[in-house]
């Protein structure tokens, strides 16, 4: 196992406290405030954030392709999710949400990064009918997205979601949405705090899917109706049982403390070692 961070931490940060001229900006420090830290605290692992849509204007794409392979660390990709839902019964979303996420897979080319997490979007809260149209829906976008990459060293992860997302969330949901995409190129990221949203089976998920989960989001939760992402240590989420699961199933994949603070990562780090 693998300890990393994601970047998540300082885009809240200097989103929160507005010290950025525009979305661009925002974006580069983030990245370069979160490879500072890895490189200065002998973090080996980095999962940048690549959502806001600045990014992908040629002149930034690059710039920010620049900065970070100035950095021998190993990168990752939390490809594009806020407003966009692959799994939508909108065409047009879930068309631009494959474009975004395809655009995103090909940074992921530029800076050697090998895994790319994606969101499967958010399936109707209220008709279990069009929730089955929304998976249909998330495996027509997977096998396009995947088809259009085309390459063989990115794996794509779809990450496993809380409970008021309706797709990915639970044990059976997990299973049949995976069963319905039906793709030997698609694995899975798994989120702590997601899966404790949903009353989630650890042993059960990992028994059925031990040898297509690539990447894990170490994330805390004090309830089952929020996603904080607070300090690791901090809330209610059972670390030593999750643990105990993935090392018997001999897991050597990252570990990416995710947090709504860099604030805490220090804390989150010194916690998360006495499991290592």
């Amino acid at each position: 196992m693998n300890l990393g961070i994601s970047a998540l931490g300082h885009l809240f940060d200097l989103a929160v406290t507005q010290k950025f001229e525009n979305l661009k900006d925002l974006q580069l420090k983030a990245t370069i405030e979160c490879l500072n830290f890895a490189e200065k605290h002998g973090i080996e692992i980095v999962e940048l954030v690549i959502d806001l849509p600045n990014i992908f204007d040629n002149e930034n794409e690059q710039k920010f392709i620049e900065i970070v392979n100035s950095y021998r660390l190993n990168k990752q990709v939390h490809g594009p999710y806020v407003d966009l839902s692959l799994c939508s019964y909108n065409n047009n979303i879930s068309g631009a949400s494959i474009e975004s996420c395809r655009e995103a897979a090909e940074i992921c080319y530029q800076i050697d990064a090998k895994i790319m997490t994606i969101h499967p979007g958010y399936a109707n809260p209220i008709l279990s009918s069009i929730r089955e149209f929304n998976k249909k829906q998330l495996k027509r976008a997977i096998h396009e997205l995947l088809e259009s990459i085309n390459h063989k060293k990115l794996k794509i992860c779809l990450e496993n979601m809380p409970y008021d997302a309706y797709i990915m969330t639970n044990n059976q949901n997990i299973e049949e949405t995976i069963e319905t995409i039906n793709h030997d190129d698609l694995y899975i990221t798994y989120d702590t705090s997601h899966y404790y949203t949903c009353d989630g089976d650890v042993k059960r998920l990992w028994a059925k899917f031990h040898n297509i989960i690539k990447n894990i989001h170490i994330v805390e939760n004090f309830t089952k109706t929020s996603d904080t992402h607070p300090p690791l240590g901090t809330g209610k989420i059972d670390f030593k049982e999750i643990f105990d699961v993935i090392r018997n199933y001999d897991y050597t994949g990252p570990l990416i403390i995710e947090l709504s603070s860099a604030k805490s990562l220090n804390q989150s780090i010194n916690f998360i070692n006495k499991f290592l």
